[in-house]
């Protein structure tokens, strides 16, 4: 039985990172509430607080690995409500103007069993499996329509929060305080309010966007079920992405960046399609019946807070997720990286559960260290891929023309080798940490073939 760490947990935020911060805790308290601000529909549906939702999501094997480990059969359940199971190396199909490829790059041309799976479904159908998993939890209740105005603090300590309910507000007492609450997270203003610094930024203007739509999926088709488009950076700001979801249907998300974005007619949508250096998405959009209306979305700036920088902090109060760091959506890592900070959070309480640890004192500055080496590797791999358009606005980081030349020479060794190719795969799915890439021996190796490059 694991050690008990109070009576009771708020987590703030019902979407992904909330309810898996929810199902976490719910092993060290006696009992956790989890509050979302928005209605929530007892079926697969986007809430307006994720205003992404209907656009191409990614579940990386990261977060994958995360989510099967919190609830038991979870990838056997999301496949049975009709998630598309896909193999990696080999049903991912990436097209560009020089043709099909298996790797973004377009190095590597033969598909290649790398050993793991993945999964393609809408948004709304992965937050509904998480949101049922997680609501069989005995200790665990999720309050919907129920926005949060402010933290109970006094004498540096949080213990609870101030609701809105149908009597008015009312205040709810906690020995822990979760911020789940995504880029809408009002953490920032309630630090301020009650005499906190906030923490510093590092912001990348990368300035993206994207329209997406349902189409049905012709019953011709049998190709990948992942499909991506675009010509080569920093020539090309437009690309695109085809994944199959449940019921037979298309997600069908362009993308566009500084300005050039996708349109939401259904004119410019196709034009904008075919406009972009790969002609098979045309092709396949031609024989594909558009069921939904047009979403659009724009990202303008990637953010990361430096809450593990801050000198004080209020006790018994996390944050997590995308409060604490947003990735430009088209790497597909955001509910990954809060997977992992949950994953690390959970270790945490674990150790202090144990007796190992000052009960829930000092908890935040436990976890923002951790949470900050989680975010390390999709931050350092994302900012690398923005930084290539000069277009992208922020402080570019010393050395990228070096790392460039040595990711070419990893790019290149990864398509003669599969166990290559499964390392660089891992470290992009978020299973391993980005500094593997450059350990022996294949640091060796991968600085001789950039020596045998440069000679060419």
């Amino acid at each position: 039985m694991t050690g008990r760490l109070g009576q009771h947990a708020v987590v703030i935020g019902g979407s992904v990172a909330g309810l898996m911060t929810g199902r976490v805790l719910s092993d060290f308290f006696e009992r956790v509430t989890v509050l979302e601000r928005d209605a929530v529909a007892d079926f697969p549906e986007v809430h307006k607080s994720v205003p992404q939702g209907n656009h191409l999501h990614a579940l990386m094997l990261g977060g994958q690995n995360v989510m099967t480990s919190l609830y038991p059969n979870f990838t056997e359940r999301l496949q049975k409500l009709g998630a598309v199971r896909f193999r990696t190396g080999q049903d991912i199909g990436f097209y560009s103007e020089y043709g099909k490829a298996y790797s973004p790059s377009g190095t590597i041309k033969e598909p290649h069993n790398l050993g793991s799976f993945g999964f393609s479904q809408s948004r709304g159908l992965l937050e509904y499996c998480v949101r049922q998993c997680t609501l069989e939890t005995p200790n665990l209740k999720l309050q919907t329509q129920t926005p949060v105005h402010s933290l109970l603090c006094e004498n540096g300590r949080v213990s609870g929060v101030q609701i809105s309910g149908t009597q008015g507000d009312v205040s709810l007492t906690a020995d822990l305080v979760v911020d789940a609450g995504g880029r809408g997270s009002r953490a920032l203003r309630w630090l301020a309010e009650n005499g906190y610094k906030t923490p510093e930024e590092t912001t990348i203007g990368c300035d993206f966007a994207y329209s997406s739509a349902k189409f049905r999926r012709p019953a011709s088709y049998d190709g990948e079920q992942v499909m991506l488009f675009g010509g080569r950076p920093p020539k090309h700001t437009r690309g695109a992405g085809i994944a199959e979801i449940e019921d037979g249907l298309w997600m069908v998300s362009l993308a566009g960046r500084f300005g050039d974005f996708p349109p939401v007619d259904p004119e410019g949508f196709i034009a904008f399609a075919k406009s972009i250096p790969a002609p098979k998405l045309y092709e396949l959009l031609q024989g594909a019946e558009r069921l939904t209306e047009i979403s659009h979305h724009r990202f303008p700036t990637s953010v990361q807070r430096h809450y593990e920088r801050l000198e004080a902090f209020p006790e018994r109060f996390i944050v997590l997720g995308d409060a604490v760091s947003s990735f430009n959506p088209v790497y597909g890592q955001g509910m990954s990286s809060a997977s992992m900070q949950v994953r690390a959070f959970q270790e945490i309480l674990k150790e202090r559960a144990s007796g190992n640890g000052s009960g829930l004192e000092g908890i935040a500055a436990s976890f923002f260290p951790k949470a900050a080496e989680v975010i390390a590797t999709p931050w350092v791999l994302s900012s690398a891929s923005d930084f290539i358009y000069p277009q992208t606005k922020g402080e570019r980081p010393p050395g990228m023309e070096e790392g460039a030349r040595y990711f070419a020479a990893l790019d290149a060794l990864s398509a003669e080798d599969i166990q290559v190719q499964k390392i660089v795969n891992e470290v992009f799915q978020l299973v391993r940490p980005l500094w593997e890439l450059t350990n022996e021996p294949l640091r060796s190796r991968v600085l001789e073939r950039q020596q045998k490059m440069a000679g060419k």
